[in-house]
């Protein structure tokens, strides 16, 4: 200002759109190379045993398809939970 006085937060420059942009862009590189890490670390094959045979697949896969079916019941018991929330309170 004129006078000498400032005023507060003059001066400062506010995080950019670009810095948020470069920050997005380095934690997506982290996971990326942490991923690949993992992925190569766990690459090796395992033997599956399933009810009535077993197979032979990267552990990878293995991990992967365990993961999603985790996410996947998550999901439902998320689900049932707000269906059997939603009929006690209509009755």
């Amino acid at each position: 200002m004129a006078n000498g006085k400032t005023v507060p937060g003059e001066g400062v420059r506010p995080r950019t759109r670009e810095a948020r942009d470069v920050a997005r862009l380095v934690a997506a590189g982290v996971i990326v190379v942490v991923l690949v890490a993992f992925v190569l670390d766990n690459s090796r094959s395992v033997k599956v045993g399933f009810v009535f045979s077993s197979a032979t697949v990267p552990l990878i896969w293995v991990l992967i398809v365990t993961a999603l079916l985790g996410a996947g019941l998550d999901r439902l018991v998320i689900w049932r939970r707000r269906q059997h929330r939603g009929k006690g309170a209509a009755q």
